[in-house]
């Protein structure tokens, strides 16, 4: 019983050493023929390695050799001592429980030989256990740690750090081949020792109960004792432990949680997929974007090197043409007011020639009538005087014959030029008469109310020149070519730089330098523009055509209110053609002509129409104000008295022109009332030429009723629209209380004729002109006084 228990204790100790220096196990299943003993020597001393196995085994000190000398001495004594008494030992342990082979065979068992019988025992049983699943580094470590145990007859301190070394070399090896890291390694290590360590108690209890099985992880091998596993002596948490359904749920687990993890890689690489995509678009379009671009660059490049010589000729081409076409502008100028002045120069001259003849006449018999008296002598004699005063006038003017110094007469040609003057003065009043006399039904204007001042003659002159003139324009740039010389293909030009380009064209300040280019095109047509002699409107010449529609999109919006070229025109015309409106008011416009007057309001009216400045406005407007007011300051109306006009020949007659002129001159300034301050207007009109011009001369005739009657009706009839007229619906201006008056003091002096057959005549036209001054109450008192039916 002691044998045994000491051969079962002796075992327990080799198996729990072999258990121990095995804790390097691999998972790398052994191969027959590549690892042996020698060669993992050779590879162990020709490998260098990092940590642990590059250090030195030192040498081992004295005490552990002589230990290892007595081992190898009582070695050699057992293997003499077996083979001299020629035995042998089986290869088993006897398990009959009384036989002891080592007592028969004078051993006791604490001697090597049993050892080593157990050792051979306990390896094969280890080795049959563990071949399946041990690897060649762990079927090595164990036997030869067992046979150094066995050696050393149970004393192992040298063994186990000759051991420690090696192990740690095995596990570098494996850590190298595998890639495994050392803390992986230890860890198996420590599972392989729990394992062992219960693997030896589980076979002592067995062997101490008298079983023939071993116990190893918890399975009963060859015995009736066993325990299930994760119970029993020993057991731990190792997977061996578990059951088959514990490690299935746990590799279910675990497979589930990978494909979790997949899923979530793979949503994560989606997602990085779409992103790459996304940004492999966003790259693509950049680069397509960027080509673009770089084709856009090329094409503007091209065009604006284009452009920039284009502009660079035409500026050069314009600059050259420039005086031409100012001396153009010049040249119909001149001939614009060389027309006008002949007008006036003859109109002055008649207006001389008549007052000279009829001033002397005047006189003498103004001298007549201040002697005092007013019978039919007196007349006579007043009429004489003036006769005689007349003929001694012209003979006076009869200019004497005066020779120079090549016998030539020089006022010769001014008794030539009086002469034809006064031949055209007759013709223009014969004319005048007659037409007057054909329309006095139906307008009963008076002489001097219709002008006739200019001759066909000098009408045939002037056309002939301007024809003249407008040829020379259009051969101004025939020398160049279409790009250049029509203004279609220069607005083609720049209007495609504006739609192409438009940020280098605003960049440019274009839409300043614009209107200057276009300029020289609009001024060579606007020669043809006459705006005192024909009603034209821009809309119907060509340069308003193309330019109208510059920089305009071409969807057909509207321009940018923002968009500088929108007042491309209103420019125009206030560049070029309000200077050339304002140059005819103030040098050429006949302010007595009703035909030049109406032509000029038009023109006013259109040009006013766009958006100008008020230096243009005002400077147009005070040009206009300052001919007015010297027109009614040059304007003379006679005041004589009807005594003078019937003894002076032909003094009623021009009494009656000059008050037919300024009638005419009232009605053509009422066609400015749009224009002119309310303020200033009235001063001009009812001031100076009513209270100033016209009424003198009404009451030097008030003696006449009929004539005076009918000369107020003249002068109401010219203040229709303005001041009269049932379309004036305001207050009465307080400066046409003089004419108010004049009439009151007509109505008093038809009272004094109630006798009379045609007075009620003549106060139905008295109330009816007080009617048209809005003066209602005065009207009625008409109405009361001379007992007239009619209503108001």
């Amino acid at each position: 019983m002691d044998t045994t228990f000491g051969a079962v204790k002796a075992f327990d100790r080799i198996s729990s050493k072999s258990k121990t220096t095995s804790f390097s196990s691999s998972n790398v299943q052994p191969q027959a023929g590549t690892y042996t003993k020698q060669t993992l020597l050779e590879l162990q001393k020709n490998t260098k390695t990092i940590g642990s196995s590059s250090i030195r085994k030192p040498p081992p000190p004295p005490e552990k050799v002589e230990k290892h000398e007595s081992v190898v001495v009582l070695k050699a004594k057992r293997e003499k001592a077996r083979k001299s008494s020629g035995s042998a030992f089986p290869d088993y342990i006897a398990i009959d429980g009384g036989s002891n082979h080592g007592e028969a065979e004078g051993l006791s068992d604490e001697e090597p030989e049993f050892v080593d019988r157990v050792r051979v025992i306990g390896d094969n049983r280890d080795r049959d256990r563990d071949e399946v699943r041990r690897g060649v580094f762990e079927d090595f470590t164990a036997s030869s740690s067992s046979v150094v145990r066995s050696d050393n007859g149970g004393d192992g301190v040298g063994e186990d750090e000759d051991d420690e070394e090696e192990r740690k070399w095995e596990e570098e090896q494996v850590r190298k081949g595998l890639g495994m890291r050392r803390e992986e390694v230890n860890a198996n290590v420590n599972v392989v020792q729990s394992v062992g360590v219960r693997s030896r108690d589980v076979y002592t209890s067995v062997v101490g109960a008298g079983s023939v099985g071993l116990s190893v992880g918890g399975l009963s091998i060859g015995g009736s004792v066993g325990w299930a596993p994760g119970s029993g002596p020993g057991s731990g948490s190792s997977l061996d432990t578990l059951t088959i359904a514990q490690q299935a749920e746990l590799s279910k687990k675990a497979l589930h949680d990978s494909v979790r993890r997949l899923k979530e890689t793979h949503g994560r690489t989606l997602t990085t997929l779409t992103k790459t995509d996304e940004n492999l678009s966003d790259s693509l379009t950049k680069v397509t974007a960027l080509e673009n671009a770089l084709t856009a660059a090329g094409e503007k490049f091209i065009f604006m090197q284009k452009l920039r010589d284009y502009v660079t000729v035409i500026c050069d081409f314009l600059q050259h043409k420039a005086p031409f076409i100012e001396e153009l502008e010049y040249q119909m100028q001149k001939l614009h007011k060389e027309r006008a002045e002949a007008i006036m120069e003859r109109r002055s001259a008649d207006n001389t020639d008549e007052l000279m003849e009829l001033e002397a006449s005047v006189n003498a018999a103004m001298a007549v009538f201040n002697k005092g008296g007013l019978t039919s002598s007196m007349v006579e004699a007043a009429t004489n005087a003036a006769q005689a005063a007349s003929i001694a006038s012209k003979e006076s003017r009869n200019l004497p014959v005066k020779l120079d110094e090549f016998g030539r007469d020089v006022n010769q040609q001014n008794r030539m030029d009086m002469k034809r003057r006064a031949e055209s003065r007759q013709r223009r009043k014969s004319r005048s008469e007659s037409k007057r006399m054909s329309l006095m039904e139906i307008d009963c204007s008076i002489e001097g109310e219709s002008s006739t001042d200019e001759s066909d003659s000098e009408s045939t002159a002037y056309e002939s020149n301007r024809d003249q003139l407008l040829q020379i324009a259009g051969q101004i740039f025939s020398d160049a070519d279409e790009d250049f010389s029509q203004l279609s293909s220069v607005k083609e030009k720049f209007g495609m730089w504006k739609k192409d380009y438009a940020s280098s064209y605003r960049d440019a300040y274009m839409s300043l330098s614009i209107p200057a280019i276009f300029s020289p095109y609009v001024r060579l047509e606007l020669l043809k523009w006459d705006p005192l002699h024909q009603d034209s409107d821009f809309v119907e010449m060509q340069w308003h055509e193309l330019l109208f529609s510059y920089g305009m999109p071409e969807d057909g919006s509207e321009m940018n209110p923002d968009d500088v070229d929108a007042n491309i025109i209103p420019d125009l015309v206030e560049k070029v053609a309000v200077p050339i409106l304002q140059h005819e008011i103030a040098n050429c416009w006949d302010i007595l002509s009703t035909k030049e007057t109406k032509y000029a309001v038009a023109a006013s009216t259109l040009v006013l129409g766009y958006p100008l400045s008020s230096k243009a406005i005002n400077e147009l407007l005070g040009v206009l104000r300052d001919r007015l007011s010297d027109a009614v300051a040059n304007l003379m109306v006679p005041t004589w008295n009807t005594l003078v006009l019937k003894a002076v020949p032909n003094a009623a007659r021009f009494a009656a022109y000059k008050f037919g002129m300024s009638v005419r001159l009232m009605r053509n300034i009422c066609l400015w009332n749009t224009f002119l301050p309310t303020s200033v207007f009235e001063k001009i009109a009812l001031d100076e030429l009513l209270s100033g011009k016209i009424i003198p001369h009404l009451r030097s005739i008030q003696s006449d009723i009929h004539d005076a009657i009918t000369r107020t009706e003249r002068v109401v009839a010219s203040l229709s629209g303005v001041w009269s007229g049932p379309s004036v619906t305001s207050e009465r201006s307080p400066r046409l209380q003089p004419l108010v008056d004049y009439l009151l003091v007509l109505g008093k002096t038809l009272e004094k004729r109630k006798t009379y057959s045609e007075t009620n005549g003549l106060a139905r036209r008295l109330k009816k002109m007080l009617v048209e001054l809005n003066e209602y109450d005065f009207a009625r008192y008409i109405n009361k006084t001379f007992n007239l039916k009619e209503a108001l």
